[in-house]
């Protein structure tokens, strides 16, 4: 596998495009914290609405662009790297979702760090029947939850 991706296909909210959701890298340290990158590309649409071209392929060949134009879009759609962290974060441990501190800085009680969650999850919890295909699921779940939380 060269790439992994999101089969999910986001619709771009200011124009005609799809979102794909790569992976980027994932980053592990020492202390088993995670940063997790993941890269948002604008995609044109084939006539099914599925994936066609990478936008800025697109931008580049367009003969009837001018040079201006194609700085323009090229910088409008350019690809976007986004990145969570475990570090820090909490999480309601039968949900995986975030949560917050009160106004006295207080999280809720039960929660758990959010690198508990992941480590704590049972391998059922991913399709796959082999090591690479549940981390490969992880992946792709934590993209979405990346995008979630940023939300363009």
């Amino acid at each position: 596998m060269n790439s992994l991706s999101n089969p999910t296909k986001i619709e771009h909210r200011h124009s005609d495009y799809l979102i794909k959701l790569v992976h980027d890298k994932l980053e592990i340290d020492k202390d088993l914290e995670m940063r997790a990158h993941i890269r948002l590309e604008f995609w044109t649409k084939d006539e099914n609405g599925d994936f066609d071209q990478p936008v800025l392929s697109v931008i580049a060949s367009d003969p009837t662009l001018s040079e201006s134009q194609k700085k323009n879009d090229s910088e409008v759609f350019k690809t976007r790297i986004w990145s969570s962290t475990t570090r820090g974060s909490r999480v309601d441990p039968e949900t995986g979702e975030f949560v917050f501190p009160d106004e006295n800085g207080q999280y809720p009680a039960g929660s758990i760090t959010q690198l508990e969650y992941w480590q704590n999850l049972p391998a059922a919890a991913f399709p796959g029947d082999t090591l690479a295909a549940k981390v490969y699921s992880a992946l792709v779940a934590n993209m979405q939850e990346v995008y979630d939380l940023q939300n363009i």
